[in-house]
């Protein structure tokens, strides 16, 4: 099962914003950058607006700018803002269903995912955008 690359592409949106201090970024330039199609880059712009992490400029000249500095932009917020639902999904088999296994392990991941999520999303809490900018920063510096 494939998984989703939308959290990496909000922050790879947010990182091309936080380092365009002096002005708007478009989703053009944004969008070649993700290898995407600009709309694509607008809709994910759009989302992270909706939850006040941009902020959105329309007309000529305009684009996208971060609404507050990249210091005080969790990457929880970025994860909030674009992915909905639990990290790992589980089939509900039932109690009828004829296997052991199957009738028992839901409950027991739904533990295990649970602490997982816990763990991420503290994780998440601790890393800002401006970490992961000084990791670019110093990747670009080596290679």
């Amino acid at each position: 099962m494939a998984g989703t690359t939308k959290f990496a592409m909000a922050i790879h949106t947010a990182g091309m914003l936080a380092f365009a201090e002096s002005g708007c970024v478009n989703s053009e330039s944004i969008a070649r950058s993700v290898n995407t199609n600009p709309v694509v880059v607008r809709r994910m712009i759009g989302v992270l607006a909706r939850h006040g992490l941009v902020k959105v400029r329309k007309g000529q000249g305009g684009g996208a700018v971060l609404a507050k500095p990249p210091e005080k932009i969790t990457l929880a917020e970025i994860y909030r803002a674009v992915e909905s639902g639990p990290v790992f999904q589980i089939p509900c088999l039932g109690q009828k269903h004829p296997c052991q296994v199957g009738r028992h392990v839901g409950p027991v991941l739904e533990e295990i995912f649970a602490d997982a999520d816990r763990a991420m999303q503290a994780k998440l809490k601790r890393v800002t955008l401006a970490d992961v900018i000084r990791a670019v920063q110093q990747k670009g510096e080596c290679g």
